[in-house]
């Protein structure tokens, strides 16, 4: 039997990176953390790198056909949904959220979409 594929997303500071790590350890799946992984530039606007999705979707297909990995990323509209046997959108309250991103080194860029995004959790990449 193929090994499960797992997609851990959500708004950054909830416990993405613990989580999947963790479960990397007692499971021996692979956690690839895609912020990690493939950057294209810099926004010197929001002060990040950009993302190259094609090139991330290139990178990982092998291994995604092979299973056994754990994706750990903010968002998830542009990974292929064959990919996954199951996605948890991890939660956390306001409070937890602001003091665990506050306390990191680098604290993010606020602008309006990023306010909408961390105090309601909102998920743009979600559809019904």
């Amino acid at each position: 039997m193929k090994r499960p594929n797992i997609l851990l997303t959500g708004t950054p500071g909830v416990g993405k990176t613990t989580l999947g790590k963790e479960l990397a350890q007692r499971t021996g799946l692979n956690y690839v953390n895609v912020g990690d992984l493939l950057f294209d530039g810099f926004d010197e606007e929001y002060q990040c790198p950009i993302l190259d999705e094609d090139r991330v979707v290139d990178e990982l297909e092998d291994k995604m056909g092979n299973g056994g990995v754990i994706i750990d990323y903010h968002g998830c509209d542009f990974f292929p949904e064959r990919w996954f046997h199951i996605v948890f959108v991890l939660r956390t309250d306001n409070t937890s959220l602001y003091n665990r991103l506050e306390s990191r080194f680098v604290f993010i860029t606020v602008n309006s979409m990023f306010i909408t995004y961390v105090m309601f959790q909102f998920e743009p990449f979600l559809t019904t």
